[in-house]
């Protein structure tokens, strides 16, 4: 059986063998929704009537994972999420575009529709940006410093963007980028002293994990320069969400300096714990300025910017009251946590989420969608990267697909499921049920 299992099913009895030539396409049926298929298959063969141009692809994913033979009966599917989505941090450890690729044609066959790119942080900055190319200069080298010899590029040109977007339309995924602001900024900092609170000190590319305490002032030319660069973020990613970031801001900084706080006076804003939120609502104000929608990550002791989605890695029960938010609890969905509390695994992130926890995951229903995370601090390579994600990824797209069922019936079908990606070289993880 597939994964994601499909939410309506009822099979007959007998088998017909499966050759893509050989499916009939029916005209879509509306009903079904955009994402939304059904398949009907007996003594004649097989037919597909799509929802729409991402069912028709859905469709013909489930028949392939079928393999030669598929059963008679009936398959009606489509999701119970709009977002299904995987966030990739490629500022810590810089991923290759191949690796990308590789990624969303993974994503697509577990029918989920969203990959996040976190393109900078502390750590990095992996975003070629035209108007102000000391981005990559210094923020695409760790440290500051070049590249090891014959070290390929540490960024993503605009070619390489438009490349990646382009993959990804075709198999119904869409690119989110994130530009993190006005935390997690130090290598936009090391790369542009002004836009520190302290122009004069020379910072360098973070070296370091955690959160680091440079943040970027409030300045108005720093809200423009974070706008000139949404700029062309929005030329190269077309899709409708842009992420900003907006999370483990420090106000240390703001609260030392007296430039800030007398700005934070001219804004007529309380104190610096009201600067993250106005800094925030400033780049959602621009962005919807062009028709996009701003997305942040929630923190718990900040109301919701208006305008923006929220991305919430709290529990599920410490939910903003809200519907436009995005599920992505790190206690069921952060897949840099261990596997497991056995001994002997890689280096991870501290904390455990197992095969069990991610399939248990039980979003509700009213929200805008669900998320899984591959934060990197703990995986430099791609190889580890599929190492952590897997199998755990497959028990996170049942659920965002929405038909998760008896745990033990899960165990089954993955087992025949991780062959066929290890077959095709997927470095997996171990299964510990």
């Amino acid at each position: 059986m597939i994964i994601p299992r499909p939410r309506e099913l009822a099979f007959l009895g007998g088998s017909v063998a499966f050759h893509p030539d050989l499916v009939r396409h029916a005209p879509p049926d509306a009903s079904l929704g955009d994402e939304g298929y059904r398949l009907d298959v007996g003594p004649s063969g097989i037919r597909v009537t799509p929802g729409g141009r991402a069912g028709r692809f859905y469709g013909l994913q489930t028949l392939a994972q079928f393999g030669a033979a598929v059963p008679y009966g009936t398959i009606e599917d489509r999701p119970l999420f709009g977002w299904r989505g995987v966030m990739l941090d490629v500022a810590r450890h810089f991923m290759p575009k191949t690796f990308l690729l590789r990624l969303i044609d993974l994503l697509a066959e577990h029918k989920l529709n969203i990959l996040h790119l976190h393109l900078t942080d502390d750590q990095g900055w992996r975003l070629e940006i035209e108007r102000y190319p000391r981005l990559t200069e210094v923020g695409g080298r760790r440290g500051g410093g070049p590249a090891p010899s014959g070290d390929e590029p540490r960024f993503y040109t605009r070619e390489d963007v438009r490349e990646i977007v382009a993959y990804a339309a075709e198999r119904f995924v869409t690119i989110v980028p994130e530009i993190e602001m006005p935390g997690h900024a130090q290598a936009a900092i090391a790369a542009y002293p002004e836009l520190g609170n302290h122009p004069s000190r020379r910072l360098e590319v973070w070296s370091g994990w955690g959160i680091s305490e440079h943040v970027l002032n409030l300045e108005e030319s720093t809200v423009a320069f974070c706008q000139n660069v949404l700029d062309e973020v929005m030329d190269l990613f077309p899709g409708p969400y842009v992420h900003v970031g907006g999370d483990e801001c420090p106000p240390g900084e703001w609260e030392r300096s007296p430039r800030a706080l007398r700005r934070l006076s001219e804004l007529g804003l309380a104190g610096p714990s009201e600067a993250c939120r106005w800094f925030v609502g400033r780049m959602a104000e621009h962005l919807a300025r062009h028709g996009r929608r701003t997305i942040c990550w929630d923190e718990p002791d900040r109301e919701p910017t208006p305008g923006t989605t929220v991305m919430v890695w709290r529990e599920e029960d410490a939910l903003p009251d809200r519907s436009d938010i995005i599920l992505a609890p790190h206690t069921r969905t952060y897949l840099d946590y261990y596997s497991s509390d056995a001994p002997g695994q890689p280096p991870a992130q501290p904390g455990v989420v197992t095969l069990a926890d991610a399939y248990g995951f039980t979003p509700d229903p009213g929200v805008r969608g669900v998320q899984c995370q591959l934060w990197t601090e703990y995986m430099p390579t791609p190889e580890q990267v599929e190492y952590m994600a897997f199998p755990r990824l497959c028990a996170f797209a049942e659920v965002a697909w929405g038909s998760p069922g008896d745990y033990p019936d899960f165990l089954r079908r993955l087992d025949p499921h991780l062959a066929r990606l290890a077959a095709r070289g997927v470095r997996v993880g171990p299964l510990i049920p």
